[in-house]
């Protein structure tokens, strides 16, 4: 396969998967009630902090080792029996736990094997499309994306057009909705017991590896989500499922920021091991471009906000429309932040990229139970805004410390 084809690949891969993710959460939102909605968001919530865990341990390690190994179908078969191991311990967890009846989770239990169903069929999907993509098989993690995204939106838009269609079942199809793509992947992979005196040495690698990407991972997720988190808690599912729709609408300018940091990353480190003030004039040059038309995307986000959301969520979800001006000011401090964010991954400063998220962890830690007493949900606006600019601010001295300023 050409250079050409597999960017085109990953390029589509990328549209499928954001774009999709995207449709299916709109689908949702407009189909049924608002606490509804905030039950699935938070369900999501939990699965992606779940695969946090998960890719710290088994498939981070497997991206930078798949490589050096002798043997990659030895060590692609350990990988994929760990993951399973994992989801299955942790999915029988969840079922004892719901089992109990906890107050705390009795929205869960309501739901049954269908949480289940989602919760395992989300994880592995995940692993297998990451999976192919450390093993540059773009076609495979494309053409699951687009098994389970159109197998996704044909569901919702029969569950959308037909009311008598309830949450729980509806949680319980688009769980099943992954299984496809799980057996296609199986195929592809064709996982083995082959050569398990080798187990043993990837087993140390990965805690070796994945015992560091864990506390990372940990305190990077924490410090995005904590205020998030805390909002459900607080407010409810209804404010928490807001909360998400409006992330959802903000990740399509996500995608820009990562096709942003696949690219031009890769681009500045070559100009750095050249002329640091090469990558200077490239980094800033980049920034000024696109940050025209990011500056037009969201004054429109911020002027239009209630025609959005209702446009997104429907008319229920009109009373949040200060959450998307919210985030618009959010995501300008995150648009200033990026390419400072390059230049301290560019110039391989890691543990003060790490410091930079303890630091932003420690205020949220501080302030949330205050900002949201004291100015509900937008206090955990405030508190987004303010752990991004003290981030912001870290990185920023370092980068002068180190005598690498962008902005002259």
């Amino acid at each position: 396969m050409s250079k050409l084809n597999k960017n085109t690949i990953v390029l589509a891969d990328q549209a499928v998967f954001s774009g999709g993710s995207f449709l299916i959460t709109v689908l949702l939102a407009r189909t049924f009630e608002p606490n509804e909605f905030g039950l699935y968001s938070s369900i999501t919530l939990f699965n992606y902090a779940v695969v946090s865990l998960l890719n710290a341990l088994i498939i981070q390690p497997l991206q930078v080792s798949l490589g050096k190994v002798e043997n990659q179908k030895t060590y692609v078969s350990f990988n994929f029996w760990m993951q399973l191991i994992l989801v299955v311990f942790i999915s029988f967890g969840l079922s004892v736990l719901m089992g109990f009846q906890i107050d705390l989770l009795k929205d869960f239990s309501k739901l049954g094997i269908g949480v289940l169903i989602y919760f395992t069929g989300f994880i592995l999907h995940d692993y297998f499309r990451k999976l192919f993509l450390a093993k540059a098989e773009t076609q495979n993690a494309f053409i699951i994306d687009l098994m389970t995204t159109l197998s996704h939106i044909s569901v919702l838009l029969y569950v959308y057009f037909n009311h008598s269609v309830s949450f729980e079942i509806t949680m319980y199809y688009i769980g099943l909705c992954y299984f496809p793509a799980f057996i296609y992947s199986i195929i592809r992979i064709n996982p083995t017991f082959n050569e398990l005196k080798n187990w043993k040495s990837y087993g140390i690698m990965h805690i070796q590896q994945g015992s560091w990407l864990l506390l990372t991972t940990l305190t990077q997720w924490w410090s995005s989500n904590l205020f998030i988190v805390t909002t459900g808690f607080y407010f409810g599912k209804t404010a928490l499922g807001a909360f998400r729709l409006v992330q959802t609408l903000f990740g399509l300018l996500n995608l820009v920021l990562q096709t942003f940091e696949n690219y031009v990353l890769p681009e500045a480190s070559r100009k750095l091991a050249i002329s640091p003030t090469d990558a200077k004039k490239y980094l800033f040059g980049i920034t000024k471009k696109s940050g025209l038309i990011f500056g037009v995307i969201l004054t429109i986000l911020f002027v239009f906000a209630k025609q959005i959301i209702t446009l997104v969520g429907g008319a229920k979800y009109v009373e949040f429309a200060y959450i998307v001006q919210g985030m618009t000011i959010l995501y300008v401090f995150i648009f200033i932040a990026y390419p400072i964010r390059l230049s301290i991954r560019m110039l391989v400063l890691n543990s003060r990229f790490f410091a930079g998220y303890v630091l932003s962890l420690i205020f949220s830690l501080l302030t949330f139970r205050y900002l949201l007493k004291e100015f509900n949900v937008t206090g955990a606006i405030i508190g987004l805004i303010a752990s991004q600019i003290i981030t912001l601010a870290y990185w920023q001295y370092i980068l002068i410390k180190n005598k690498f300023v962008l902005w002259k």
